[in-house]
């Protein structure tokens, strides 16, 4: 009886050490709006390029990772007051003061969007004042295009900013029944979202602005640890990159590597 208490003795110290080390295992929260193929619906099977990466990232340093969803702009205050540590998608034009990596995530360069029917194209920035174009509040779109969208925020015949959840869907189903004429965004997006809706006989492609930039994961200007969240990142994603892991997470996703 005593070697019996003394094994249900062991075991519940096993356990309990167990549940100790699980609770104060070291956690990072991540927020966006869904953008996929980059970051999609949280938990689910295809979370995104760039939720797998820094999940392979962080949880190779003993650091769970915790993703969710908001609208974009709420997104970014809610990381830039600290209650979340990382902000997924973010441009440095989109927040900054944040902290950054020194390795991105992807690279963007904008693209518009029209009716099959429609003959509008993009080639230069006057094109933009002869459609109504469909935007999304807080998305970095070019300083030259922010500029157009402030400057006729209130004429909806030339544009109409979209806010909340789903906004490119919302966007894409404006722009099939004539609402607006043209929307801009990332092209792997809307291509995703399009097929995800089976709506992509519908749109074609009408355009790409010239000027690129960068996304990352970019941490909360709030709290201390988020300088060394940035480098932990970099530098898994440099070995992730060398270690044929980074190309095997974008085919997963249809895309390619930029550099």
């Amino acid at each position: 009886m005593f070697t019996l208490n003394r094994k249900i003795g062991f075991v519940t110290l096993v356990v309990m050490i167990i549940l100790s080390t699980a609770a104060n295992a070291e956690k990072i929260s991540l927020v966006a709006d869904e953008w996929p193929p980059f970051n999609g619906v949280p938990n689910s099977e295809n979370e995104g390029f760039i939720v797998d990466v820094a999940r392979s990232v962080f949880e190779n340093n003993g650091i769970e990772v915790s993703y969710e969803t908001l609208a974009w702009k709420r997104a970014v205050e809610m990381v830039r007051e600290g209650y979340n540590n990382g902000l997924i998608g973010a441009s440095k034009t989109d927040a900054p003061d944040f902290v950054f990596p020194s390795e991105e995530l992807a690279r963007n360069c904008i693209s518009f969007y029209v009716r099959k029917d429609t003959s509008w194209r993009f080639t230069d920035r006057s094109d933009i004042e002869r459609v109504a174009l469909g935007v999304i509040a807080g998305y970095d779109y070019r300083r030259w295009l922010l500029d157009y969208i402030q400057d006729n925020q209130d004429n909806f015949d030339k544009v109409q900013v979209i806010t909340g959840q789903n906004p490119l869907q919302r966007n894409i189903m404006k722009l099939i029944d004539g609402r607006i004429d043209a929307i801009v965004d990332n092209e792997a997006v809307i291509v995703n979202v399009a097929g995800k809706m089976g709506v992509s006989n519908q749109i074609t492609l009408a355009g790409y602005g010239t000027e690129v930039s960068y996304i990352y994961i970019a941490f909360s200007p709030k709290l201390p640890e988020s300088k060394n969240y940035a480098d932990i990142l970099s530098k898994g994603i440099d070995i992730l990159r060398a270690s044929g892991g980074f190309k095997k997470i974008l085919t997963k996703y249809g895309l390619t590597d930029w550099k």
